[in-house]
């Protein structure tokens, strides 16, 4: 063979395998079978892990690991699952096949002859798996270590039989004739020989089928009938409700002893009942029940109460002593028992009151006006008003029943709406907040100051503690304080709640605990704390970066528990709470504490002390995101998340919090492989607000080439930074770029910090997005002419302002922007009812002052009044129900930028909020957006959306993806009115 044949050959070679190893850019395709992890956890003794692997639409699949042995066993479509007490066995709901519901949904079949969910049960000792089909619900018992129950759903209808043939018919009526005479014969014998057991007449009821299972024995019991159900924590008692038959078969309650299998009749004969409530030790049941016939609007209900022996009885209705004169028993009500079981918790409501203009039969209905008053001095504006008038409606007022003397105290009233209910702790007092003679200034200002009260639980009594307190109070798990941060000063506080003695504890320290990067006009919030002592002995508080632990009456100073090594070296230092029934800080054992670099983004865990100073011994520590830490119940095995931009948030397991031993348990990163991905990383940049060196995070394409020159799309909101190892998967947008498509399809994103000056939000937004677009633009490797920023709602916003002032960017994409601020300042936030007024004052938009004091800094910050400066074409989405953001803000914009014909298209979801919750929607928003961006900024053919719009004739006939020709756009640059025919071109 020449040597000319052989260097072709492996020309060819090579140049077949660069061929096959290019990776390809990721397409809007892939979205819905891109796959996730869910729900992972670990059972109580550490052997077995589980996760669910789910993509975005489709059917899941549940994968259980021996963390000892490396099996795994596989489950399909489980959509929910819990591992046993014992860690034994495994329970979960498997979903009927997507595309068979699918098929079935195109052939419009009813909905009770669609597929229903199933139950498994999962023997991890020896992989076996049960399954039980048309299953309602069940509860697996958080404490049990066998028994399980479920309700069944309606049994399907037998199918009919095909109407025989006329022949046939003969011949099966003379059949039928000898059988039906055979059948009677032998009917007549059996009656002789014993009586025939007659059929279960609850089969015939609205019920269905309960079963109750030990999943050790396989032992079955099963209930017709059903209505209702629950189990005790131990899973030892079962308390179901049957429905009405007729007479001989009415309405009732029962509980079953799960040892025996025997039932209980706890009461019957009363038409409904409901909101059955177990006790800890699962001896106790209350309900709701009336007598008062199921037709009747207005139904009369008492709490009904069993203590383990003979029937349930009465203990509360409305001629209950304690309950107020006209007020009853309100079944809109929750019902708790305390943990010891000696309290009951219910509600109680005013009896509903009729108006005489209401009832008034003489009056039409078109006759009555429909009119909503509007008063200045209302505690809630009427759009908040209407949002929470169902509520409002069926609010109830809590009651405590003593269950050892048979005493009622009416804890809550129409004058004291919130008392905190303890019922781990048979405490004789609570605490109650009230902020209702505050509630008028919430239209401008949400950072409501409140009161606190005591209430007396035998009595009922009120005594007021704190007056007019900015910031949410709690009480310390013994009971002995109240604690709160004041936003007022910024300081911790706490209250001695038998002597009242109140005590700064942070007061004139050199460190703030208050949000050292809040940046808006409104009060700083703080960093939390970490928990309490046992017996109340001491509290734990964060500031920035170190805890500190504090007595609770200040008797000694203030310890920093992390020696001050985290504000030293930007550290950020969280205990963590790995115990899920702890309440208390146990300081005499080593504390986990999570660690966060605050500059270079690396996280890990270390260990710490709670009771003396430390420097937090480094445990694990990553250029990653490090997340997650779950322990096992009962032994020392963990698993955690680990993340990057590259990397998906793996599962690995460790046999401690050493992390020894750890292994990495999931590979979804695998799904990423055939594509182009990318890299994140840190730009630093100085502000041009004060110059203070911020940060951006720079995603890169996999393939980045810095000799090539790259379009670039910035997008921001607020500080983003600290997200620079998370993961985000490439899925239909709600209303962002997203990134992982954009990186693949050969962009670069820039994700820039924003810090904030009081007043000037929009100049905020510029002295940061465009100083980091220049630091990135000056490593050499961006197509200046190829820029574009993006942003949604408040970053919407900026991308509106910014673009009335600059030039520099290709495009832009603004979703749900206020673009006046004169107008949008008196608007309605309609999802919550609330004024916009706050927002503009005191928070995010950062205006600082009403619009007649700030009247001039309203005007500067409007995008609206610069339209005549935009040279940068736009894109627009802002939907016509959002919530957030008045639609008519969209439209001002929109209309402006029309009027002096500049390119902008606005694309306006139906039915649709702030950001989109259709996937459907989300899909074509992905493809507009990317559509727009690649014209502009790759110079791709117009879409047939952007080029001739999309009539309202054609809407739902056509989605106007299609290219159009460079001759066709040439056209459009040019001028020319262009008409496409109505034929559905575009898909």
């Amino acid at each position: 063979m020449s040597t000319q044949k052989v260097r072709l050959i492996l020309f060819f070679t090579v140049l077949a395998t660069v061929c096959w190893a290019q990776k390809k850019p990721l397409t809007h395709d892939v979205y819905d079978d891109w796959k996730g992890l869910q729900s992972v956890s670990i059972s109580n003794n550490g052997q077995w892990a589980g996760w669910r692997i789910s993509p975005q639409v489709g059917d899941a699949q549940l994968e259980i690991r021996n963390l000892n042995t490396n099996e795994t066993i596989m489950i399909d479509r489980v959509s929910r699952y819990s591992f046993s007490n014992n860690s034994q066995y495994v329970v979960g709901e498997i979903k009927p096949a997507y595309e068979e519901e699918r098929e079935l949904k195109l052939k419009k079949t009813a909905a009770s002859k669609m597929p229903k969910d199933s139950l498994f049960v999962l023997n991890l000792g020896n992989g076996e798996v049960q399954k039980f089909a048309r299953v309602k619900n069940y509860q697996l018992p958080e404490e049990s270590n066998e028994w399980i129950a479920w309700l069944h759903e309606k049994p399907l209808p037998e199918k009919k039989k095909p109407e025989p043939k006329k022949e046939e018919v003969k011949e099966e009526e003379t059949s039928k004739k000898k059988k039906r005479k055979k059948k009677k014969e032998e009917e007549v014998e059996a009656a002789a020989e014993e009586p025939s057991e007659p059929e279960d007449p609850r089969a015939k009821s609205k019920g269905t089928e309960l079963v109750l299972y030990n999943m050790s024995t396989g032992a079955m019991t099963s209930v017709t009938g059903v209505m209702d159900y629950t189990m005790s924590k131990k899973g030892d008692y079962l308390y179901y409700e049957l429905d009405k038959v007729d007479s001989l078969n009415p309405a009732g309650l029962f509980a079953m002893n799960t040892a025996t299998g025997t039932p209980m009749e706890l009461s019957s004969g009363m038409t409904d009942y409901k909101k059955m409530s177990v006790s800890e030790a699962g001896n106790q049941l209350a309900f709701f029940a009336t007598s008062s016939e199921k037709d009747e609007d207005d139904k009369v209900w008492s709490v009904m109460y069993w203590s383990g022996n003979g029937a349930a009885n009465i203990l509360a209705d409305s001629m209950t002593a304690g309950i107020p004169e006209g007020w009853r028993v309100s079944d809109n009500s929750s019902l708790r028992f305390s943990e010891s079981g000696k309290r009951l918790f219910f509600g109680t409501a005013p009896d509903p009151m009729e108006y005489a203009y209401e009832s008034d039969t003489t009056i039409l209905k078109e006759e009555r006006p429909q009119v909503d008053v509007w008063s200045y001095n209302d505690p809630y504006i009427q759009p908040m008003q209407k949002l929470q008038a169902t509520r409002e409606k069926n609010r109830t007022y809590q009651v405590l029943y003593d269950l050892t003397n048979r005493s009622l105290v009416q804890l809550e009233g129409s004058d004291l709406e919130s008392v905190y209910i303890d019922t781990e702790n048979d405490r004789d007092f609570f605490i109650a907040m009230d902020d209702k003679r505050f509630r008028t200034q919430y239209t401008w200002d949400t950072q409501l100051p409140r009161d606190y009260y005591k209430v007396d639980a035998r009595t009922g009594e009120v005594e007021l503690l704190l007056e007019g307190t900015i910031g949410f109070a709690s009480l310390s798990p013994g009971g002995e304080y109240i604690y709160w941060f004041n936003q007022q000063d910024g300081d911790y506080y706490t209250m001695n709640v038998a002597s009242g003695k109140i005590t700064n504890l942070t007061a004139g320290m050199d460190v703030s605990f208050a949000n050292e990067l809040h940046d808006s006009p409104s009060l700083a919030g703080s960093y939390g704390i970490a928990g309490w002592a046992p017996s109340d002995e001491a509290i734990y508080i964060n500031d920035r970066y170190d805890i500190w632990k504090f007595e609770p009456e200040g008797q000694r100073a203030a310890v920093n528990l992390t020696n001050g090594n985290g504000r030293a070296n930007k550290l950020t230092y969280r205990y963590q709470r790995l115990d899920r029934d702890e309440d208390f800080i146990n300081f005499r054992e080593k504390a986990v504490l999570s660690v966060f670099n605050e500059w270079t983004k690396a996280s890990g865990y270390a260990y710490g002390s709670m009771d003396d100073p430390m420097t937090p011994a480094e445990i694990v520590m990553k250029d990653m995101s490090v997340y997650g830490l779950n322990k096992a119940k009962d032994a020392d095995r963990v698993l955690v998340r680990m993340s990057t931009y590259e990397e998906y948030p793996e599962v690995y397991a460790a046999n401690s919090v050493e992390m020894d031993g750890l292994k990495k348990l999931t590979d979804m990163d695998a799904q990423e492989d055939p594509y182009n991905w990318g890299t994140a990383e840190l730009v630093e940049f100085e502000s041009g607000y004060d110059g203070e060196i911020m940060q951006a995070i720079l995603y890169k394409p996999e393939n980045f080439d810095p000799t090539k020159k790259y379009p670039l799309i910035a997008y921001f909101y607020e500080r983003r930074s600290n997200s620079l190892h998370s993961h985000p998967s490439p899925a239909p947008s709600a209303s962002t770029v997203n990134i992982p498509y954009f990186v693949s399809n050969d962009y670069l994103v820039l994700v820039p910090d924003i810090k904030y000056e009081d007043g000037r939000p929009g100049k905020s937004a510029m002295d940061h997005v465009v100083p980091a677009t220049k630091a990135v633009v000056a490593k050499g490797f961006v197509d200046e002419s190829k820029m574009a920023i993006q942003g949604q709602s408040w970053g919407g916003y900026q991308v509106a302002h910014i673009v009335t002032q600059t030039d520099m960017y290709a495009a832009a994409g603004a979703g749900a922007p206020v673009s006046n601020m004169t107008s949008a300042y008196g608007g309605v936030r309609w999802g919550s009812g609330m004024s916009r007024m706050f927002q503009y004052e005191k928070t995010q938009s950062r205006i600082g002052g009403t619009l007649w004091d700030k009247f001039d800094l309203y005007i500067e910050n409007s995008p609206l009044f610069g339209v005549p400066n935009i040279k940068t074409p736009l894109f627009i989405m802002h939907n016509d129900a959002d919530g957030a953001v008045p639609w008519y803000q969209g439209i001002e914009f929109y209309m402006a930028l029309r009027r002096l014909q500049k390119p902008s298209w606005m694309v306006v979801y139906n039915d649709e909020a702030h950001n989109l919750r259709q996937r459907k929607n989300r899909k074509d928003l992905s493809v507009r957006m990317g559509q727009f961006f690649d014209h502009y900024l790759k110079g791709a053919p117009m879409p047939e959306w952007m080029a001739y719009g999309l009539p309202a004739t054609l809407k739902g006939r056509t989605l106007r993806y299609d290219l159009v020709d460079e001759q066709t756009e040439e056209k459009i640059k040019e001028g020319e009115s262009l008409k496409l025919e109505n034929s559905g071109r575009g898909n």
